[in-house]
């Protein structure tokens, strides 16, 4: 009888607790979509916007011929700009503004960086106002919307993972309450641009491995499983490659880290690594490619030769962008960028300082508003630092664990090749790096609560036995 009881109260609390965390994500998503008409203009919203034109073309014209690489395209730089860039977001935006009663002729064209008249009567941003290339505060807002949302399920996917790596609601409640009060995640994540669909994908195809690491280390490992967990894994890495290129960094390190783990483990139990293990990590590998073709028309036509096509007009932008804002010069302006952007920077509004001019008073309204985050700063960024670095001391002494070699793989691992593949100081760029940290910080928040309750109730034991 007693054990009947102690299992319904026990029952009565996890159901407590999921309502608990269920209303705490709900009150991240309210904050995240509460910010949508604060946060300043970006022109690369205008862009995207643009973009999203290509659900005109295959969900409502099905016209998937339109959108085809072709060598003499209708209009070069649309078809640029879908070599260039995912393709989640800019659908995901279609469907918004479909379902907000919006049609294609609502539509802007594309954001016109640098324009010069030399007469001086336009400066670029008053010329792209006044011939159409700024979207209506309808089709921003439907836009916007797009994108909070693909935040907001990156949100509960970033509290799944980090409840699965350490099993502590105080853990989860701080990683998520870091992720999304970053200043940068925040801004970025509400813009109608591709961030919100690559942080979304980052953070499912980190769960994803940790789903399959957990089916390795099960007893006893069940095939189906597996098979199962693997084609998961395979399923989130193509979506994520299909929101943003840059997410193939989060991608290899978890293939990376599922295909390593046995070797980690040292075949202690679980599943060992052997040839069926590596057939089970091709079967995802595979998966991943053809999700992520199936997600793009552009390269139907043509899909053997659009990965250098792809990599060849990356290098032109970054080489363009580091030629015309100035690129790093040396490694140590590589690491304190890093750091900065990791921890204590400020949210960055625009690259173009002339932007400042632009949507200063959009920027004072939106840090005014109370819904901009945290904002940066000395006081937050080294607490920030203490937290991740617990995290990692909790981590590095279950190293062998998977799910913690995971985590530590993420941070480290996209660190070290944010460092090398970035070559200007824009922080958009750093992006990547901000869930792992979350996750990190997170871990560190409940691994310090967890010992600081230990020996609160050490303490507590000591003082009752002393007083006997």
């Amino acid at each position: 009888m007693q054990a009947d009881r102690q299992g319904q109260q026990n029952a009565r609390r996890r159901w407590a607790g999921r309502v608990l965390d269920g209303l705490w994500l709900a009150a991240l998503a309210v904050y995240i979509f509460a910010g949508l008409d604060a946060a300043p203009f970006h022109g690369d919203e205008a862009t995207l916007l643009s973009m999203s034109r290509d659900y005109h073309y295959l969900v409502q014209q099905r016209d998937f011929k339109r959108v085809y690489y072709t060598d003499t395209p209708a209009d070069p730089s649309e078809q640029e700009l879908r070599i260039l860039n995912g393709t989640v977001p800019k659908m995901a935006m279609g469907l918004a503004w479909d379902l907000a009663g919006l049609t294609v002729r609502d539509l802007n064209d594309q954001w016109v960086w640098g324009f010069n008249d030399p007469a001086g009567a336009w400066d670029e941003w008053t010329w792209n106002h006044t011939f159409g290339h700024v979207p209506s505060d309808e089709l921003l807002r439907a836009g916007r919307a797009s994108s909070a949302a693909l935040l907001a399920l990156s949100v509960v996917a970033l509290f799944a993972l980090t409840r699965q790596v350490f099993p502590s609601r105080a853990a989860a409640w701080a990683a998520t309450a870091i992720y999304i009060t970053t200043p940068d995640v925040l801004l970025n994540g509400r813009r109608a641009m591709m961030e919100g669909g690559m942080l979304l994908g980052s953070t499912l195809v980190m769960l994803a491995a940790l789903l399959a690491i957990r089916a390795h280390t099960s007893a006893p490992p069940r095939g189906r499983a597996l098979w199962l967990a693997m084609a998961a894994l395979g399923v989130a890495g193509g979506f994520a490659l299909a929101n943003k290129h840059n997410s193939a960094l989060a991608v290899g390190i978890a293939f990376c880290a599922v295909l390593i783990e046995p070797l980690i483990r040292r075949g202690v139990g679980g599943v060992p690594f052997d040839l069926g293990h590596v057939a089970r990590l091709a079967l995802a590998g595979g998966l991943a490619v053809a999700i992520f073709v199936a997600l793009n028309p552009a390269w139907w036509s043509d899909p053997l030769h659009m990965p250098g096509r792809v990599l060849a007009a990356r290098r032109a932008l970054l080489a363009l962008q580091a030629s015309g804002f100035g690129g790093f010069e040396t490694v140590g302006e590589r690491v304190r960028a890093l750091i900065n952007h990791a921890f204590f920077s400020s949210p960055q509004y625009y690259e173009v300082p002339v932007w400042q001019e632009y949507i200063g008073d959009q920027i004072a309204a939106y840090e005014a508003s109370g819904l901009a985050g945290r904002l940066g700063g000395p006081v937050w960024g080294w607490l920030l630092v203490v937290a991740s670095t617990a995290g990692g001391l909790a981590l590095a002494r279950r190293w062998r664990d998977g799910r913690a070699l995971l985590v530590l793989m993420w941070v480290g691992l996209t660190a070290l090749g944010l460092l090398i593949a970035t070559p200007l100081n824009w922080q958009r760029y750093y992006l990547p790096l901000q869930p792992a940290i979350a996750v990190l910080a997170g871990i560190g928040v409940g691994w310090l609560a967890a010992e600081v309750s230990s020996v609160a109730r050490e303490a507590a034991v000591l003082r009752r036995h002393g007083s006997v």
